[in-house]
């Protein structure tokens, strides 16, 4: 069975959020203490641990499925990736 890759970044502001937000969907992952990647117990899901401006890259490579980042990085990565939904967490404020 082939597994989707997410992408999310292995530290910084997003990255907790993103492991939650998986958990409250259900999906049981660990937190990657340092690890570049875990899978779910309970789906097919592999979980990648990125430096978030890596991310964009990823996706449009096909290296991950989809990826949890700012559109900050997407915007300035210049990488051709579909934006699905927004979160509602990690905006930036200047």
């Amino acid at each position: 069975m082939k597994k989707i890759k997410i992408a999310i970044q292995k530290k910084g502001r997003l990255s907790d959020k993103s492991i939650n937000l998986l958990r409250e969907c259900g999906i049981k992952v660990s937190n990657g203490d340092r690890k570049l990647k875990t899978e779910s117990s309970n789906f097919p899901i592999e979980i990648l641990f990125l430096r978030d401006d890596d991310i964009p890259q990823y996706v449009e490579q096909g290296v991950a499925d989809l990826g949890i980042l700012g559109e900050n990085e997407v915007a300035e990565k210049e990488k051709e990736v579909l934006t699905v939904e927004r979160l509602g967490f990690g905006s930036c404020r200047l």
